[in-house]
């Protein structure tokens, strides 16, 4: 052996001496070896690099994929440099991902040795991979689909936090996939009917590009608009309106090659696709959205998921059937207003878990008569015969069990419960678990409520959780602002929920469309079309803009307020919470400006207004008044800090007693709004104040109660101008806009108005005035005019016109009904 050596030395050398005359004959060997262990050190150098895996959204990582001629769900994705570290050959975009496989064992006694052992007896596994270049990503990142993410962490026991692996290139001897002659999948059960056709189509869609499959591994179809085509989506909405997705799984695989493949791509006119009979299991879990890297459930609705989610966990072991059994069922109901985020809630719960849903809607369920209403809700109720795991979601429950007096319906109530208990008393092989979604705050009906082990409340999002739901809208939108700026629009959208935030953000986005990029500016112009649009619902939140100057005298009254609700603001520290001030009260006479200085206060002090006429809140169902009044000061709560006005307050609060009706009806609500009142003065965040301001015309008809210290404890009296410096202040006001006459002093016209007037009198005055100068203008154009022919800046108002309005002008008060406001002052001032 050892001659042989020399002899193949000896010949290498003299063939060197012979091609390379010019050098040693040692030099070429010696280049080659050196070469040679330049390339086992570069190997080793990239077996030794460990990269962290990192999952991408599922929607996401198919649009990456878009264009491959072979798509996989196994395909990683890395920057271009270690792309091109790794791939020789682009032909060849295969891989090996090294990952060190766990052991349920070590999460039990970490500190014990069996935890040791299991770390050191820990089996590398290897799983080929295609790779694939992406821009953007970090060099040592390898981003895989989410599904298959989870999928290994599950298999290889590896931890929901994530892992790492090592890259190594296949070798020669390696099989890489070939096309498969034959697979064998079966689907996973759904909870909607799927004919044959239909699941045809789908499958058939799927493997028009061919697709690399595994065996033993699940995959998932997403059904959309775009994968499936307008039409035949279109045709079958009611069923992919809520079937977001099917799964399969591959069970075998054949070659021309072999029997037994552990990979294969399966080919549409190349591949004989077989279907087994349907399988019942978990699917595969999601926790990011389809397209973007945050979460499925919003950030601001997080403490709503993890509530509902260990709710749910505590069934999911076969080992607490022990709960079952003793009738401790898992029926849950989610409650909160349209819009809040149950639905949303309850499909990232849903969807974290690896459980599909069926969405029963009450609104089908119920009809007018009784035997229907059974029988649909007895089929709801059997779609866990078909698919398990299975979380049934009765949707709209607010008007489930409800006959056509709105009272509950035994019966339906009475099958309801029955139901339940031979639901849960089946044998299941996976957890069937029951939530009902009701678009209301407080349930009224205490026979069905207590059918639940659980009822989780909504409520509406505090200014930082606003701020949390905006940064996860913004995150998954491409148009994107700066944080802080979102802060600002969750400060300004109080009593705004998840619903009404999404669009906002939406109108926003449309609002820049012809501008380059997304500013504050649209957000605050979409939020003022958003508030007025709103500003028809009761009691809706919106920013009043009306400032202290456009309100003419009063200068007293304005520093009274300003000290009562300004101060408290500006120290909100110093205020504790046992110190606040629960509400002003404003009478006078009509016209003098009590809802005006409201609004006023609101704008000043930048917080929302809430405005309520009192015989708005007034309904001829018995208790649907009190409901009225508890909606007001919810709202008021969500928008808090804010000022909510109360206009009219004696028809809403008249002295209890008195009030001549014979259902008490008046008497239950003015106890409604003491309750309120008081819950609201307990309040202990210093900086979710709500200031109460009414305004009413007969202080002498309110339930003495409410002006009590503690309640509307400051009564301030809003009376008609009678100094004239306080005309002078109004009219100042009132014409800021007008084109006066050159010469004109508006003291003179304050000198010339002899009685005391109230506001609504001086606007009364000046907008005849201002009519008078517009007569006088049109009949000074001798020529025929457009409608372009007069402009404002045309209308010159003089102290004719003004002489002209006051000789017209009718007292609103008489003298009588002054003596009176005059002897109402001076009571309550006492």
């Amino acid at each position: 052996m050892l001659k042989d050596t020399e002899k193949l030395t000896r010949l290498l050398l003299f063939c060197c001496r012979l091609r390379y005359r010019k050098y040693p004959s040692f030099y070429f060997p010696v280049y080659c070896f050196l070469q040679a262990l330049r390339k086992l050190s570069k190997e080793i150098r990239l077996r030794s690099v460990t990269f962290r895996v990192v999952p991408i959204p599922n929607l996401l990582f198919e649009q990456y994929q878009q264009g491959q001629l072979v798509r996989s769900e196994h395909t990683l994705f890395v920057s271009r440099t270690v792309f091109n570290q790794y791939v020789v050959e682009r032909e060849i975009n295969w891989i090996n991902l090294v990952i060190r496989a766990g052991s349920d064992g070590g999460r039990k006694n970490e500190g014990g040795e069996e935890l040791v052992s299991i770390i050191l007896n820990r089996q590398n596994v290897s799983v080929l991979f295609q790779i694939c270049p992406l821009e953007g990503v970090a060099p040592n990142v390898i981003f895989v689909k989410e599904n298959l993410f989870h999928g290994l962490t599950e298999r290889y026991k590896l931890g929901e936090r994530g892992f790492c692996g090592k890259m190594q290139r296949v070798s020669e001897q390696q099989n890489l996939p070939l096309v498969a002659t034959k697979a064998n999948i079966f689907l996973y059960n759904t909870p909607y009917d799927l004919s044959s056709d239909v699941v045809d189509f789908i499958m058939g869609r799927y493997f028009e590009t061919p697709r690399l499959l595994y065996r033993n591994s699940t995959y998932q179809i997403t059904l959309n608009e775009k994968f499936l085509g307008n039409t035949f989506y279109t045709k079958n909405f009611a069923t992919f309106a809520h079937l977001r997705s099917l799964y399969f799984k591959c069970l075998n695989l054949e070659s021309a090659e072999n029997s037994f493949e552990l990979h294969g791509i399966v080919c549409k006119n190349l591949t004989n696709l077989h279907q087994t009979t349907t399988y019942n299991n978990f699917v595969p879990p999601q926790r990011l959205d389809d397209l973007a890297f945050v979460p499925v459930c919003p950030f601001g609705l997080r403490k709503y998921h993890e509530e509902l989610k260990s709710s749910l966990t505590a069934y999911l072991k076969q080992e607490n059937n022990s709960l079952i059994e003793n009738q401790i069922y898992p029926i849950f109901m989610l409650q909160g207003e349209r819009g809040i985020g149950k639905s949303t809630v309850l499909r990232s719960v849903a969807q974290s878990l690896g459980i599909q849903i069926f969405h029963g809607d009450c609104s089908d369920i119920m009809t007018s008569i009784s035997s229907q209403t059974e029988t649909k809700l007895i089929s709801a109720l059997n779609r866990s015969k078909i698919c398990e795991p299975l979380i049934i979601a009765l949707q709209n429950f607010e008007i489930f069990a409800i006959d056509n007096e709105g009272h509950e319906d035994l019966r339906i109530l009475t099958t309801f419960q029955a139901e339940l208990h031979t639901l849960f008393n089946r044998k299941y092989s996976h957890p069937v678990l029951v939530v009902a979604l009701a678009n209301e705050k407080d349930s009224s009906k205490p026979k069905l409520t207590s059918m639940f082990l659980d009822v989780i409340k909504f409520l509406p999002p505090t200014t930082i959780e606003r701020h949390q739901l905006l940064n996860w809208i913004s995150a998954k939108e491409t148009a994107r602002i700066p944080p802080n700026q979102l802060a600002k629009i969750a400060e300004q959208t109080q009593g705004f929920i998840f619903g009404d935030l999404k669009l906002l953000y939406s109108k926003a986005i449309q609002a820049s469309s012809k501008d380059p990029k997304l500013t504050l500016a649209h957000f605050e112009r979409s939020l003022e079309e958003m508030q007025s649009s709103f500003s028809d619902s009761l009691g809706a939140p919106k920013v009043p803009k009306v400032l202290w100057s456009e309100i003419g005298g009063l200068a007293k009254l304005k520093t009274e307020i300003q000290n009562s609700i300004g101060l408290p603001l500006r120290h909100k520290k110093l205020m504790g919470k046992n110190m606040r001030r629960s509400g002003i009260l404003l009478y006078g006479p009509p016209g003098t400006g009590k809802t005006l200085i409201a609004k006023a206060v609101a704008t000043e002090c930048n917080l929302s207004f809430l405005s309520v006429q009192g015989p708005e809140l007034l309904n001829m169902y018995v208790g649907q008044s009190e409901q009225n009044v508890r909606e007001v000061f919810s709202r008021a709560r969500s928008a808090a800090p804010c000022v909510l006005f109360l206009d009219e307050l004696d028809s809403l609060a008249p002295n209890r007693g008195v009030s001549g009706d014979s259902g008490g009806v008046m008497d239950r609500v003015v106890s409604q709004i003491l309750s309120e009142m008081d819950g609201i003065s307990k309040g202990s965040d210093p900086s979710q104040q709500i200031f109460i301001l009414a305004a009413t015309n007969r202080p002498d008809l309110i339930d003495p109660a409410l002006l009590r210290p503690g309640r509307f404890d400051k009564l301030l009296y809003v009376g008609p101008s009678t100094s004239v410096d306080d005309k002078e202040s109004v009219l100042q006001a009132i014409t800021s806009k007008f084109h006066l006459a050159k010469g004109l002093t508006l003291r003179k016209i304050a000198e010339g108005l002899k009685q005391d007037m109230t506001g609504a009198d001086l606007y009364s005055i000046c907008s005849n005035a201002w009519l008078s100068a517009v007569r006088r203008a049109i009949k000074g154009v001798k020529e025929p005019i457009g409608e372009d022919g007069l402009s404002p800046e045309d209308v010159v108002v003089n102290e004719s016109d003004f002489k002209t309005a006051t000789k017209k002008f009718i007292p609103s008060i008489s003298p009588a009904d002054m003596e009176y406001f005059n002897r109402l002052r001076t009571n309550f001032s006492a």
